[in-house]
């Protein structure tokens, strides 16, 4: 009498659990760890700000002067290999980046985020000189490195 019972309650139990589990959606993926607004630091190009708000798949690259502005689709990401891909949508004035599909590696250490872009979605680059994009052999800067803070 006890092993019946105990084998319908395993039963019930598991006839629970699969109904649960085909009612219930996919789970969400997580959050691109770097959703936030940027602040660049250098090396090379001009002031302006980076905001990628992964919830809406967009980034945007808005020069602090004014003159140029460029729109990006976050085409997609991984926090766990450092990745991520922009499709480029629109711009305006004199914008850097160029309209070129983008993809980049980085680094996020606190509130500092190196990135390196390589234009084209066939391959990452490689990360060089996190938190400074300076050659570690002539201290010149790195091509297509940028390093950002974050703003709030």
């Amino acid at each position: 009498m006890k092993v019946s019972y105990l084998a319908t309650t395993i039963t019930m139990a598991m006839l629970a659990l699969a109904g649960c589990s085909s009612n219930t959606a996919a789970p969400q993926s997580e959050p691109f760890e770097l959703n936030s607004s940027w602040i660049y630091l250098g090396p090379s190009d001009v002031p302006h700000d980076l905001k990628i708000d992964s919830a809406s798949s967009s980034a945007s690259f808005t020069d602090v002067a004014g003159t140029w502005a460029s729109n990006w689709t976050l085409k997609s990401y991984d926090n766990d290999l450092h990745h991520f891909q922009l499709v480029f949508v629109s711009g305006s004035g004199s914008y850097l980046p160029t309209g070129d599909s983008l993809s980049a590696s980085y680094e996020l250490s606190g509130t500092l985020l190196t990135l390196q872009f390589a234009k084209g979605l066939a391959t990452y680059p490689p990360l060089q000189g996190a938190g400074t994009c300076t050659s570690a052999t002539d201290g010149m800067p790195l091509p297509d490195c940028k390093l950002y803070i974050k703003k709030n």
